[in-house]
């Protein structure tokens, strides 16, 4: 402590207690700026521009070839995840009301608009996309698609087959719907004059040789599906002629012949040619029997 009266003059007490700050007291942002602004410019070492390379256009490298047999690998595992959410979805009990011609295929998640997705991706997702102008004839180039591999469309026309034959009995109406897009999408093909192959007549007989494996006297539903799908030839219709050979299915046959007959006109002159067949063969084996 000073004492009052020999301290020099100008000396207070407290300069005693002044302690320096060693800290640097941060600056604010605005300081900052201020000495970027007032410091002088860097120098600019000018190199000569003849040093510059040029820069070429910029491309990105291709992506790697995928083997074929992995392709269709992954191809046959995405067809088959398409029916993954169908064992999720209840069916339909009751008949919802339609919009008329101004309904939307799919316009509600329920298994009636996943089957309708699943079909228009077997009928048209590769609709006109083959290329059949290199001179092979439609039949030959559907047998070497065929035996090299199969594409996404007869992949999923092949789960789709396996679907409705699992449940025959209660997926007829699956059958019916995705032969019609079969025929309209065959039709559209003849009419653009492309030499595709066509899809309907071919399902069409697989899935009525499936049914008629384990059709019963009972079974009315191989007049139904006769009925209802759009197109019916002297082909599909002599199919009927292997359940005559059986005498506790020969009632369905007839009945779906006579029911063709009475109820759909344009194919009337067909089944009465398939009867006047099976009357034909019946004699003939009759015939020989009694030999």
């Amino acid at each position: 402590m000073l004492n009052a009266e020999t301290a020099p003059l100008g000396v207070d007490e407290d300069d005693d207690d002044y302690e320096p700050n060693f800290y640097a007291v941060a600056e604010d942002t605005e300081q900052i700026l201020n000495k970027l602004d007032n410091a002088p410019p860097d120098e600019v070492t000018e190199e000569p521009t003849a040093a510059l390379a040029p820069l070429g256009p910029f491309k990105l490298q291709p992506p790697p070839l995928v083997d074929s047999n992995l392709a269709l690998k992954v191809g046959q595992v995405a067809s088959s995840r398409v029916f993954g959410p169908l064992s999720g979805l209840d069916e339909a009990i009751l008949r919802k009301h339609k919009a008329g011609l101004n309904r939307l295929a799919a316009s509600s998640y329920d298994r009636d608009s996943w089957l309708t997705l699943i079909t228009r991706l077997a009928t048209r997702s590769t609709a006109a996309l083959e290329d059949y102008s290199s001179g092979i004839k439609a039949e030959e180039a559907e047998s070497a698609l065929a035996r090299s591999h199969m594409n996404l469309s007869n992949t999923i026309r092949e789960l789709l087959y396996n679907y409705v034959l699992e449940d025959w009995r209660r997926r007829i109406e699956v059958a019916v719907a995705w032969l019609c897009e079969e025929w309209y999408n065959d039709q559209l093909t003849k009419k653009s004059g492309i030499e595709a192959p066509l899809h309907y007549e071919k399902w069409a007989t697989r899935l009525i040789d499936g049914i008629m494996t384990y059709i019963t006297a009972q079974d009315k539903v191989l007049t139904r599906f006769f009925a209802e799908i759009p197109e019916l030839s002297r082909a599909t219709l002599g199919r009927l002629k292997s359940l005559c050979g059986d005498p506790t299915r020969v009632q369905v046959a007839l009945t779906t012949l006579l029911y063709l007959v009475m109820m759909r006109p344009p194919v009337r002159e067909i089944a009465l040619d398939t009867v006047a067949d099976i009357w034909l063969e019946c004699e003939l084996s009759v015939a020989v029997f009694l030999r």
